[in-house]
């Protein structure tokens, strides 16, 4: 389907996109990358975005740079302080990209032939959205086999967005998974693993349980389709993803914190950091109002919750700065254990506040 009549579509679909997908990539992004920009492709962003502004902001990434050191404008394309492939890492959560069999595909407007990105396929992308979205809401579960937009939003991998992936999950069992993706996200960064390691070799009970079936290896993860030279940066790209996990975990609508107080703190060695309110609840998505969920990732609520001690700017930076000292994943264990700490390791997954049907008082 081409011509103006798929544009349309996508404009009246695209309000329906809930997780705050990032739409603002750097020139620097799209030519490690080797996304296009052909006209029609520009276009058919442009629609996107403009569909979508009520609903997306470029909050990652404003996050992102603080935490590299920006402390003014820090919103919006011209702050750069990050540099451009941990901004793809951070990008990578909301649009991994990956492949699709034309059965999987079939009817939703996709070149399975490609690799399949909102950036590079927008009509695909909001066709397969849209029908994850309503498989979910009839109650269907996504995993191992499924494409990996389906998992990654409404699915098993919904922990790379800090939320548990159904209802009644367990808050410990939620914490688990998103550890173990810290783990196998840190372990990359500091370059334990490289870009021929195959996911099913990884230890990490998480990712063999995600991963495990497939011969997917740390390439095809971060970098599948990637033509521009961002495998040189894999290793940032795998810190960017981890950045954004953490900072998901701050949402309303991701995570149900106490208020922190301020005493309790976060070490990395001699380090420390005024750690956040421990987690009351992870939600789940499927069951969530899309438009509320999105109102609660906006840069408003971020700029609320950066007023708070252990926001995430601060616990970021002292990441960052771990990183940079090389520490292993033993010597930060224990910070993502704090970081992450639980009220109650029970508490089960729901929607919280955010159901369908709720009033937003």
């Amino acid at each position: 389907m081409r011509g103006w009549g798929a544009v349309a579509l996508l404009a009246m679909t695209a309000p329906a996109w809930a997780h705050k997908l990032a739409t603002h990539s750097t020139a620097e992004e799209r030519r490690l990358a080797g996304i296009g920009s052909s006209s029609w492709i520009i276009l058919e962003r442009q629609v996107a975005q403009w569909s979508m502004v009520a609903f997306t902001e470029p909050v990652h990434e404003e996050i992102t740079n603080r935490i590299y050191g920006c402390n003014g404008d820090c919103a919006g394309r011209d702050a750069l302080d990050a540099p451009g492939p941990v901004l793809a890492g951070v990008r990578w959560n909301d649009d991994p990209p990956f492949r699709m069999t034309a059965k999987q595909a079939r009817g939703m407007r996709c070149k399975t032939d490609q690799t399949i990105r909102f950036e590079t396929q927008p009509l695909c992308w909001g066709s397969l959205f849209a029908d994850a979205n309503k498989g979910a809401a009839a109650g269907k579960r996504y995993g191992p086999g499924d494409a990996m937009l389906y998992r990654s939003h409404f699915g098993d991998l919904q922990f790379l967005h800090a939320m548990a992936s159904r209802d009644g999950e367990t808050a410990a069992d939620t914490k688990a998974k998103l550890m173990g993706w810290m783990e196998f996200a840190w372990r990359t960064a500091q370059g334990e693993y490289n870009l021929d390691t195959r996911l099913k070799d990884s230890p990490i009970a998480p990712i063999q349980q995600a991963f495990g079936q497939s011969e997917w290896r740390v390439l095809d993860l971060y970098t599948q389709g990637a033509s521009g030279g961002l495998r040189r940066y894999y290793q940032d790209v795998a810190f960017g993803s981890l950045l954004h996990a953490l900072q998901d975990s701050y949402a309303a609508g991701h995570v149900e914190r106490e208020e922190a107080s301020g005493l309790r703190q976060c070490a990395i060695g001699a380090d420390r950091v005024a750690a956040p309110g421990a987690i009351l609840e992870f939600h789940a998505y499927n069951r969530q109002d899309h438009g509320r969920h999105a109102e609660a990732d906006t840069r408003a609520a971020f700029l609320r919750r950066f007023e708070e001690k252990g926001n995430m700017v601060e616990v970021g930076r002292a990441l960052l700065r771990a990183r940079d000292e090389k520490r292993s994943w033993s010597e930060v264990q224990p910070f993502f254990d704090c970081v992450f700490a639980l009220q109650a390791p029970d508490a089960p997954a729901g929607p919280g506040e955010f159901g369908r049907g709720q009033s937003a008082d």
